[in-house]
């Protein structure tokens, strides 16, 4: 038996390798080639595969028969080694509707989630209507009444208002003292919680900071890196959840962690680092980093065999990393032609 740490195996989309792939590609971070990601679309053809740590995400992305798939995998690898760290059971995670749903019956949250032929049961208002997988921006704004919520979705598409997809959320937020509202974000890998982000913004919904982001506010967010206020609350709503690798998106309302929604293939760094001058995102690449070293293992145990061998792990990896080098390329290309504009236009002006 060697005590060589084995690798960390990361299962996701290939579209969506770039949640773990900037990380990887970008900074440095110290993992060397430990970490290798692994899209869902290659694991029929992978080769032998050293024992290591497995981390399963992206399950909201996966069709019926994709997820079952995963459920297969999971289950194959967990039969032939026991011993091995398997993070994330997609046999055991919810999706977002029914997380909320145990959240709100155990009373972690206050407010409750619906599907659209329950509205009439509704009593707790505003409420807002959005999609249950994907990451996109509510549908409607906060709708105070059932007969306004009648009329808002009436006013959607056809084709989205009967997508059993969409869900009715209870409005469960609330402005801090100064009026504004605080969007806290933490992450759980394994046994390791650490807090990312605050985010502050004069919305109730908040998918970014507000663009007055002032430097008290970031020395609040640094401070909530700091001391990681609400770990343990955190760790009760993970343990609920059966959620091992995740990112939790959540509020404070009367001292208590409202959580929104928790992320299990969540972007770690979305850009390289330099894109913005006066950011600089190396912590949370190091802080991730230490966190991923948390979940290491010692290799032991016969390799895997998990497809029909056409494929190598280091091959799956290249071509997820490919297709994150090609997504930052193409936010480059885009922001280069977007200066560009703005500087004839600019030039218009002052010539």
């Amino acid at each position: 038996m060697t005590t060589d740490q084995g690798p960390i195996y990361y299962f996701c989309t290939r579209q969506h390798a770039y949640t773990m792939g900037v990380l990887l590609g970008y900074y440095d971070h110290g993992l060397g080639e430990q970490v290798r990601i692994i899209p869902y679309e290659h694991v029929a053809r992978l080769g032998p595969v050293a024992p290591g740590t497995f981390i399963f995400t992206d399950f909201e992305r996966l069709s019926a028969a994709q997820s079952q798939a995963a459920i297969s995998l999971h289950g194959r690898i967990r039969s032939r080694n026991p011993d091995l760290l398997l993070l994330n059971d997609p046999a055991v995670v919810p999706g977002r509707f029914d997380l909320l749903k145990r959240l709100k019956v155990a009373g972690l949250n206050h407010f409750d989630v619906h599907r659209l032929e329950e509205r009439k049961a509704i009593r707790r208002f505003p409420v807002f209507v959005r999609w249950e997988s994907q990451h996109e921006l509510p549908l409607t704004g906060l709708v105070d009444s059932a007969e306004a919520l009648d009329r808002a979705i009436a006013g959607l598409p056809a084709r989205i208002r009967r997508d059993p997809d969409l869900m009715i959320v209870e409005y469960g937020a609330a402005p801090s003292a100064d009026g504004r509202f605080r969007k806290y974000s933490a992450y759980k890998v394994g046994p390791t919680v650490y807090p990312q982000h605050c985010f502050i913004n004069e919305s109730w919904y908040i998918k970014f900071p507000s663009t007055r982001f002032s430097e008290a506010d970031r020395a609040e967010s640094r401070a909530y890196v700091a001391e990681n206020p609400h770990a343990e609350q955190i760790e009760r709503v993970f343990e609920l959840a059966g959620i091992d690798y995740g990112r939790i998106d959540y509020g404070i309302v009367d001292g208590q962690v409202q959580t929104f929604e928790i992320n299990n293939n969540p972007t770690v760094l979305a850009r390289p680092p330099g894109w913005e001058a006066a950011a600089d995102y190396r912590r949370y690449a190091a802080m991730h980093a230490q966190a991923l070293r948390g979940i290491m293992r010692p290799a032991s145990g016969l390799s895997l065999v998990l497809g029909d061998g056409t494929m190598s792990v280091d091959a799956a990896h290249a071509d997820a990393m490919q297709a994150v080098r090609r997504r930052i390329a193409g936010f480059s290309l885009r922001r280069r032609l977007s200066l560009r504009a703005l500087k004839r236009r600019l030039a218009r002006l002052l010539g």
